[in-house]
């Protein structure tokens, strides 16, 4: 049997594991929609190329999941303003 000081120690715990685990996303599409169009064929592909990182680890910068490092957005910036 819990003590009430223990009851409440749990449910706090409770509490902080849902906001801690809240599912908000603070990162936009953006970067994926602007990929996709510099590179339409195999994009995750082309971008893990271009991070030294593997494709999964892309897909998820594409879809919003996580965001991209700067030197990969760094990279799409070079890519959009180069001149052929």
């Amino acid at each position: 049997m819990r003590s009430n000081y223990e009851e409440q120690i749990g449910e706090a715990t409770k509490i902080q594991r849902q906001i801690c685990q809240g599912t908000d996303k603070i990162v936009s599409r953006k970067f994926g929609a602007v990929a996709k169009v510099l590179w339409p064929a195999k994009t995750a592909a082309q971008v893990a190329v271009i991070a030294s990182t593997n494709e999964r680890t892309a897909a998820r910068w594409l879809s919003g999941e996580f965001e991209p490092p700067a030197i990969v957005i760094a990279a799409v910036i070079v890519e959009i303003t180069k001149r052929e």
